[in-house]
């Protein structure tokens, strides 16, 4: 549940932004993803090696996550957190750190489900893009 509201809210952003443009899917991950074929709706667990956190996302939807809720959230290409042609590398710091930020993420979004004081409708939430804004370092400032 909680992964699944994760995914949820990355994914928010994209369709309720100011823009009346739809995030432009990056063409290697539009092709990654027809050639899911028939594993595009298994849990990305068993589709790809060393998923740690959003293990029960469908395979399609979670090279979406990877290419808008974390590409575009950061302005980076998939080769900031990954070893191309082994994706399931860990020797990124890139890589690890944006696990972090998912755990820290969830912990938020599981307190903001929490406040009384705040008039959220029962859907207020955090994604990347609350705080990275296309950039690599969060904002610390208004711009």
């Amino acid at each position: 549940m909680r992964t699944t509201a994760a995914a949820l809210s990355l994914l928010m952003l994209f369709a309720t932004s100011a823009s009346t443009q739809a995030p432009k899917e990056n063409p290697v991950v539009a092709e990654m993803i027809k050639a899911l074929g028939d594993k595009a709706k298994k849990p990305a667990g068993e589709v790809f090696r060393n998923v740690q956190l959003l293990k029960d996302i469908p395979a399609d939807r979670f090279l979406r996550i990877m290419d808008v809720g974390y590409s575009q959230s950061l302005g980076v290409t998939c080769d900031h957190c990954h070893v191309e042609d082994r994706w399931e590398a860990d020797e990124k710091r890139p890589k690890r750190a944006g696990r972090e930020m998912i755990v820290m993420m969830r912990g938020i979004n599981e307190t903001l489900g929490t406040l009384t004081e705040i008039d959220s409708s029962g859907d207020a939430s955090v994604n990347c893009t609350t705080c990275h804004r296309g950039y690599v370092k969060p904002a610390t400032q208004m711009r």
